[in-house]
């Protein structure tokens, strides 16, 4: 089926995503952001080659070469500067290209954008509820408009209004720690490694990215909702990794206060169904993850891919949907879990616990690793039936 007009609710990179796929297929769409313009603010991210690979299939893989820094290597250290287990990343893919690209996420979400006609996006509009009946569904916002489609994604990320709608689960899950991240411009002494760094109950990332410029991001254990103000948040992290080796410190320092960014590491449990009636969830909106693999917009921009290909190669929207959670949601499930357990065990303060989660991780085969990323990112989301 060729719905007649979709409706997407989010203009996020998996928003985004999924708008630029219809497009292609030649479906009409519009999104619908909230925010008065499109923007992503101090942060980067990781596009794992399964993104780039849709990424390239919808017209926008070239800008992510551009843009992005290929990483060769992955390391987990200790904040005693010993490595813990490594990856080349390139052996993860069977080609030997880079597997992964550090870039900021403003520039995903423009590159993505850039391909889109501009009258696809309409910014400042606030869905405030969204319903259906037998012939299609009605999205309203806070600004006193409205919309009508064939058929509504919810794409509005880990508090999506859409998912309430259908779901209405609760508040999202708090994972036990609180995240500071950045952009520096500082010289690395290794611009082709990414580089997790853990310490007792805390930890840091430091992701290089072109032209001398540094994603990094910090966790700590905290209680939910503890925000430290802007002008005192790089002195307290300071204090926190003052004796840190691979310039943790350092790249902190030549982050401004102001803009250091702070959130507290939430997800939700997964459930096992995401579409009602004439609606779906795509995204942070169906499957929210804590960031500690990397891996929520690579699997948005998954999503994406597969619920166009669905629709097209489906009689009804129900069928489609349908075939869609069968495609994507054990894996997206899976992700959520490993994410989670993954932090748990960062998180661990115990010097006992903390000594075996090193040993497990010194102890678990390289082979064994590149395994699992080769099945996270050695996953092939398939092409558009057509163009």
């Amino acid at each position: 089926m060729k719905p007649e007009k979709v409706i997407v609710i989010g203009g996020g990179i998996g928003g985004l995503a999924f708008a630029l796929a219809l497009y292609r297929a030649g479906i009409a769409v519009e999104v619908y952001e909230r925010a008065p313009e499109l923007k992503e603010v101090g942060a980067g991210l990781g596009v794992w080659a399964n993104a780039v690979r849709v990424l390239n299939r919808l017209g926008a893989g070239e800008r992510v070469r551009e843009l992005g820094n290929a990483i060769e290597f992955a390391e987990l250290c200790n904040d005693k500067g010993q490595t813990l287990s490594s990856m080349n990343n390139k052996q993860v893919v069977s080609d030997n290209s880079p597997s992964l690209y550090i870039m900021r996420r403003s520039d995903l979400l423009n590159l993505i954008y850039e391909q889109l006609p501009s009258d696809i996006v309409k910014t400042g509009h606030e869905c405030a509820r969204v319903e259906e009946n037998e012939k299609g569904v009605t999205a309203h916002f806070a600004n006193g408009t409205k919309t009508e489609g064939t058929i509504l994604v919810g794409a509005d990320g880990i508090n999506s209004i859409v998912r309430k709608t259908l779901w209405n689960d609760g508040k999202p899950r708090y994972s036990g720690q609180t995240c500071f991240r950045g952009l520096a411009n500082f010289k690395l002494k290794d611009t082709d490694t990414l580089r997790e760094i853990q310490g007792t109950g805390k930890r840091a990332g430091v992701c290089p990215l072109k032209n001398e410029n540094v994603y990094w991001f910090t966790v700590v254990n905290a209680p939910e909702g503890k925000i430290i103000p802007f002008e005192e948040r790089q002195s307290f992290l300071l204090k926190e990794f003052d004796s840190w080796l691979y310039q943790v410190p350092e790249i902190i320092a030549a982050t401004e206060s102001e803009n250091i960014y702070q959130n507290d590491l939430v997800d939700r449990i997964p459930i096992k169904q995401w579409n009602k009636g004439r609606m779906t969830l795509l995204g942070d909106a169906a499957h929210p993850t804590t960031p500690n693999l990397g891996q929520g917009a690579r699997a948005a921009i998954g999503d994406a891919m597969v619920l166009t290909r669905m629709l097209l190669q489906h009689k009804t929207h129900k069928e489609a949907f349908n075939a869609y959670e069968k495609e994507r949601l054990a894996r997206t499930t899976r992700i959520v879990n490993l994410s989670w357990n993954f932090g748990r065990m960062a998180g661990w303060e115990n010097s006992f616990a903390v000594t075996l989660h090193e040993l497990m991780a010194r102890a678990t085969p390289t082979f064994l690793m590149e395994k699992e990323f080769r099945n996270q990112v050695g996953y092939d989301a398939g092409d558009l039936p057509q163009w």
